[in-house]
């Protein structure tokens, strides 16, 4: 037995040692020839199998090492890593094109250099680090831009453009594309034309331009179909059905999601099977197909723990919620509902919260409803038999509806009670909600300071904000606070914005004098919104004259005190017509008019609000009013 194992090593030995033989004895430029055919074919198989192109890539890499020639190396590392990408595998994509890198800049291979740099912000960007992203790419403008390479510009600029848009700056974006497809259209590079085409369609999505969307896509999948790849025929024809969905033609819409689907599934596309099933089963709810819906949200949801895509994730479990919902069934929805709202930070939390509520509510209401429905039924199966039975049954039943009506009365004072409560918890919820919006506003002004180098004028804003936020927290469990803290709560506020704009901000507090500031109460932080819609949606911070008046006295009445905020900004109007523009809503002012709704519920004396635009009284600027019942 021993010889017959020392046989086996040795011939396994042998066979490896002349296999190193005969690869050395191969000339270097059949090597290199066989090298470039394994690249060409991983080229090809990257539209119809990734693993395919992985296997082949990795026997390419092997190859091209026993040449030691940096260039082949390089190439097969650079391909392995775009494989890796398309795959979204990013990790062993940045690890190819670490290497690939290193090797072209031993020869320096400025032009190959600036496209894995170019790569590695793809790599960024698809992991959300747009920061980093943006560094890559406009590195790699700056070499392709110092060698005069008209192709690697524009890719360069469309990519620069994709980091704008993933960020919201639709319009700097566009900007971006449009010249990226001016380049484009001048080279002959169809297979980039239509990506920068497919970037533009998408922008016009967003900006709600449907048809012109569609134009955009169909341009682009017809230069796709000369030139193209099958993983961006796919992402095409996903525009397109979003498109159609959008104009309201669901089986439009199905028809590509469909192409789409058996395209992605022939590549095994990780990156985008669990949005596609996401997109088919809401087209499919519109369409009534609840059983097909609910089988491709179970689809998605499954894909994406699977790949760890927790973004695609939270919308499918949200979605999912909805068609759940429908199909009348509460406990899977407050289900899905948590598994959505325990992927998302502290702000959508108290939605959460809210919505939850709501549902639990409307649940335990039906079964009340229910509960009440039986028990209405079995009284009048009572009321029937009342006709055969004696006065003492029929004084008994009596007494026994007067006790069902009295639990009624009692679940309806209760319910009443309770009402009154979740008012309570609501308003507490909006008031803190006004604490993180300010501070994210105010911790993005640091930031802003910090990125400057306004170092001293950060560390002056962060010690003011410090204390003013002090004084918010103290008073945050707080329904009600002094006039006096409301008033130098606003001091320090807008004290605050005018380190934080250029211009100086010009204010003025005119207070009655017969309000007793320390025995008047009030509700904290309700005039801060309307004084920061003023500072930033008014463009105060851009007008030189910027001045803001707030004026509290007691109504006519002398039972409510008014207060008045006057602006010279832009005015209500314009400032709604930029906010759209923008595709931006105001949080802070939703929140205080949610807590004017709350106390109006509340409370038998009533806060009456008005906003008046004084463009329309020939005046510049917005005057906000609301009357509080005055309390001491």
């Amino acid at each position: 037995m021993k010889p017959l194992v020392l046989l086996l090593l040795f011939t396994i030995s042998s066979f490896y040692l002349q296999a190193e033989i005969i690869l050395n004895d191969i000339p270097q430029s059949q090597i290199e020839e066989e090298v470039d055919n394994l690249l060409n074919q991983v080229k090809s198989l990257r539209n119809s199998s990734f693993d395919s192109c992985a296997y082949i890539g990795r026997k390419a890499i092997k190859l091209a090492k026993s040449t030691k020639q940096p260039e082949l190396i390089g190439f097969a590392h650079k391909s392995q890593g775009t494989t890796f990408l398309y795959q979204g595998l990013f990790d062993s994509a940045f690890i190819h094109y670490d290497k690939a890198k290193e090797k072209f800049e031993s020869i320096n291979d400025s032009l190959n250099v600036a496209a894995l740099i170019s790569n590695k912000g793809i790599l960024y960007r698809r992991t959300n680090k747009y920061d980093k992203a943006l560094q890559q790419y406009l590195k790699a403008l700056e070499i392709y831009e110092a060698i005069n390479y008209s192709k690697g510009i524009a890719a360069a600029i469309t990519n620069i453009g994709g980091v704008y848009q993933t960020l919201g700056n639709l319009n700097k974006a566009l900007k971006f594309y449009l010249k990226a497809k001016e380049i484009y259209s001048k080279i002959n590079e169809t297979q980039r034309y239509s990506r920068v085409l497919t970037n533009i369609g998408v922008i016009k999505f967003q900006q709600d331009l449907f048809e012109e969307s569609l134009d955009y896509q169909l341009k682009a999948l017809r230069l796709n179909e000369k030139d193209g790849m099958l993983q961006h025929k796919a992402i095409i024809q996903l525009n397109i059905g979003e498109c159609y969905q959008a104009m309201g033609k669901p089986l439009k819409a199905l028809e590509y999601f469909n192409k789409c689907e058996d395209i992605r599934l022939q590549l095994n596309d990780i990156w985008g099977i669990g949005k596609l099933y996401i997109k088919k089963a809401i087209v499919l709810q519109e369409l009534e197909q609840f059983t097909n819906a609910e089988t491709y949200f179970k689809k998605a949801e499954t894909f994406c723990k699977k790949q760890n895509l927790s973004e695609d994730l939270s919308v499918a479990y949200l979605y999912y919620s909805d068609l759940l919902e429908k199909l009348k069934r509460p406990e899977m929805v407050i289900s899905y509902l948590k598994k959505y709202y325990s992927l998302k930070d502290s702000l959508q939390a108290i939605v959460r919260d809210e919505q939850l509520a709501e549902i639990t509510a409307k649940f335990e209401s039906e079964q009340k409803k229910k509960e009440f429905e039986l028990l209405e039924q079995r009284t009048q199966i009572q009321n029937l038999e009342l006709s055969q039975k004696n006065a003492w049954i029929i004084v008994l039943l009596v007494v026994m509806i007067l006790g069902v009506v009295a639990v009624l009365v009692s679940l309806r004072i209760n319910r009443l009670s309770a009402d009154h409560k979740i008012m309570d918890l609501r308003q507490k919820v909006l008031l803190s909600q006004m604490n993180p919006h300010f501070l994210f506003n105010s911790l993005t002004a640091i930031q802003s300071f910090i990125l400057d180098d306004k170092n001293d004028d950060a560390n002056n804003y962060l010690s003011r904000l410090a204390s003013l936020v002090r004084r918010i927290l103290e008073n945050s469990r707080e329904e009600f606070v002094s006039l006096n803290t409301e008033l130098k709560t606003l001091e320090d506020y807008i004290g605050l914005q005018k380190l934080r704009f250029e211009n100086d901000i010009a204010y003025n507090f005119e207070i009655d004098a017969t309000l007793d500031q320390d025995e008047v109460m009030v509700p904290p932080m309700l005039a801060q919104p309307f004084i920061e819609n003023a500072l930033i949606h008014g463009k105060l911070r851009n007008n030189p004259e910027a001045c803001i008046n707030v004026k509290v006295s007691k109504t006519d009445d002398e039972e409510s005190i008014r207060f008045s905020i006057i602006d010279n900004g832009i005015g209500i109007e314009e400032a709604k017509k930029q906010s759209e523009q923008k595709n931006h809503k105001s949080l802070a002012t939703s929140i205080a008019l949610d807590r004017v709704k709350i106390y109006n519920f509340k409370s038998s004396k009533k806060m009456n609000f008005e906003i008046v635009d004084l463009s329309n009284h020939g005046e510049n600027g917005t005057k906000v009013t609301y009357s509080i019942p005055l309390i001491t």
